[in-house]
Parts: C-alpha cells; structure tokens; sequence
C-alpha cells in the first residue's frame, strides 16, 4: 500500500521540496477523460502528488522503472510523458499536457525541471537498482511503424499518383499538406525507439 501523506507541518528536508504544476495519472487511477488532478512534488526522498481527492507519498527506494516518451498531436505540437513505476504496482504518469489532454508549450519547461529534478535526486542506489527507459514499449513501437507507414501510403503516396496521373494543383496541395501531417508522427515514431538511457545525462531527444 501507498503512504497517505499526513496534512501536519512537518521538517523540511536539506534540498527542500519543489512542486510542479503538472498534470497527471496517479495512484488507482487507469483510464481519465480529462486531467483534474495537478501537482507534483519532488521531496528530498521520493514523490508526492493528489489523485482523486487521495494523497499519496512513494519513496525513491521503491521506483522499480522510469520511462520518458514524446509524442505528438497533429496541429497541436508535440508533448511528454514521465511514468514512474513503484514497486507496490503503483504508477505515476506526468506530462506537458494541459487539462484537455493537448499539447501545452508553457508546460514544456516545468516538466523537463521535474524530470531533472526526480534524475538529480536519485542516489547512487537508486540509479543501480532503476531500469531507466525511453521511448514506447516493442509493442507500441512496432504498430507506430504500421501506423506511419499507412499515414505516408495515405497522406502522401496516393496524393502523389494523383498528381502523375492529373497533374492538377489541388493533387500538389494534398501531397504538401499530407507530408505536414506524417512528418510530426515520423518525428515521434523514431525518437520513441524503444532503449534505455543513462540518468546522469538526459539529452533533447527525451524531451518535446
């Protein structure tokens, strides 16, 4: 079981406790329609945060994963996800998302400080036992490649036949604006290759 954090005052750690506004899934929670839970704090020993009306509080000693991913949305921009795993079976998914579940730039920067942060705050411990992953799952990866593949035969390919068949500009301006759209999901796909990454350095690739 999680530890409810108790309301009382209690004694600020050395490094001192930072929240961070931003949205999450936490806790019970599986499947949300829209983000009403916000904020996260990094305390000198592990993570807190509200889901559900609940509090709860998970030690650094208990993260068995972490896996950052990116992702994009068409004519949105493109986001971040942050999901630590603990080893009672709770998980903790933050992200650059605002309460719509769409792409927030102002977000961006106070989740790449909150990934920082929780990697800055881990002990050596910590970062032997933690597998530390980036990019989708296999599973998810190899139906991203499907899925990018029939957006480019689609959004593309087929705009393109038209044009060598037609030559009419309205077939040009479809396979432009089909290129604008599969561009942003081969982007994502190919920064989501599933691998593992170092702690210690946590480069642009893992971030929107």
């Amino acid at each position: 079981m999680a530890t409810i954090v108790s309301d009382e005052p209690g004694e600020r750690p050395a490094t001192g406790p930072r929240r961070y506004d931003l949205h999450h899934r936490g806790g019970s929670q599986r499947v949300i329609w829209r983000y009403r839970d916000e904020g996260v704090t990094v305390t000198s020993n592990g993570l807190e945060w509200t889901a559900g009306g609940v509090r709860w509080a998970e030690p650094f000693a208990d993260i068995v994963a972490i896996r950052l991913e990116t992702g994009s949305i068409p004519r949105s921009g493109y986001f971040a996800t942050c999901t630590v795993g603990f080893r009672n079976g709770v998980s903790l998914v933050v992200n650059s998302l605002d309460d719509r579940g769409l792409p927030d730039h102002d977000r961006v920067a106070p989740y790449v400080a909150f990934v920082q942060d929780l990697h800055a705050r881990l002990g050596p411990e910590d970062r032997q036992r933690i597998r530390f992953l980036a990019g989708n799952t296999e599973g998810r990866y190899r139906f991203g490649i499907v899925a990018t593949v029939l957006a480019g035969a689609f959004f593309v390919v087929l705009p393109l036949v038209l044009l060598a068949v037609t030559g009419e500009s309205k077939a040009l301006f479809l396979t432009l604006s089909g290129v604008v759209f599969v561009y942003p999901v081969i982007r994502t796909v190919r920064r989501n290759e599933p691998r593992s990454y170092a702690p210690e350095r946590l480069t642009e690739d893992l971030f929107p």
